[in-house]
């Protein structure tokens, strides 16, 4: 059969099939007077094969040196190590997922909130810890090295929800933050310079910080507002997590979605 013949009966395209015949893996019977290769039964038999060998993970250079050892112990490791790759990329696959559904969760909830304030019930326990002006802290640099576990977090101390009189511009501290049972399911330690925010009673609203050393003092007006109004006290100081990230002329727009314990 011709190449095409082939390509539509063992479902791999034509490319691939003259890519497997250029390196030695098909060997089909060239026509002299024409110069087309013909392929047997058997190239047909052994495409299906490398087919079902490509669908396992192996590798080209993998499936072509086990045509040539003695005996099926190389191909029998093969498949072992291949193996221990797929279940080492579940794993990876499957905490991402834990991940992707928690932010999920997060945005499912506060979308429909986001130029609104109003009250949570958290999820868990949080923690965060914050960049040191003078460098990265050795346990921040362990948790950076999993940051896809991670959200970027800021911190507002409390008494500034609880004062009459505000300065102008409030300092915070920007750093990152997750729930311990996230930290518990990946044996990460928790560190004791970790700021801890336990289940509970929350109030939520977003702030756009465009400044990431210190805000405008009537962006917090409206939560302040909120406290008064609902008779709540501030019960730590805030958490946070980065809700996204956008583009102004004058740099970075840092959109955070801040939650305010509250008893």
């Amino acid at each position: 059969m011709k190449t095409n013949t082939l390509a539509n009966c063992s479902g791999v395209n034509a490319e691939t099939i003259r890519k497997y015949r250029d390196r030695g893996l098909l060997r089909p019977a060239c026509n002299i007077e024409n110069g087309y290769y013909e392929y047997s039964q058997a190239d047909f038999l052994n495409l299906l094969y490398i087919r079902k060998l490509r669908g396992a993970n192996l590798s080209l250079d993998t499936i072509e040196s086990t045509y040539y050892c003695d005996g099926g112990d190389m191909l029998r490791q093969e498949y072992e190590k291949t193996l221990d790759e797929l279940q080492r990329q579940i794993r990876e696959l499957k905490r991402k997922e834990m991940m992707l559904r928690l932010t999920y969760r997060h945005y499912e909830r506060d979308a429909a909130s986001s130029e609104s304030i109003g009250e949570i019930q958290s999820f868990g326990t949080k923690y965060d810890i914050y960049f040191d002006r003078d460098g990265i802290s050795e346990e921040m640099k362990a948790w950076i090295g999993n940051i896809d576990l991670f959200t970027m977090v800021i911190n507002i101390d409390q008494r500034f929800f609880e004062t009459e009189t505000l300065p102008e511009e409030i300092p915070f501290r920007v750093g990152i933050g997750t729930y311990g049972s996230v930290l518990e399911e990946e044996g990460i330690a928790v560190p004791d310079t970790a700021s801890v925010f336990p289940q509970g009673r929350y109030v939520s609203f977003f702030l756009e910080i465009e400044n990431l050393h210190c805000l405008k003092s009537e962006k917090l007006d409206e939560a302040r507002r909120y406290l008064r109004e609902n008779g709540l006290q501030p019960d730590s100081s805030t958490t946070a997590y980065l809700y996204r990230v956008t583009f102004a002329e004058n740099g970075y727009h840092f959109h955070f979605c801040v939650r305010l314990r509250v008893k």
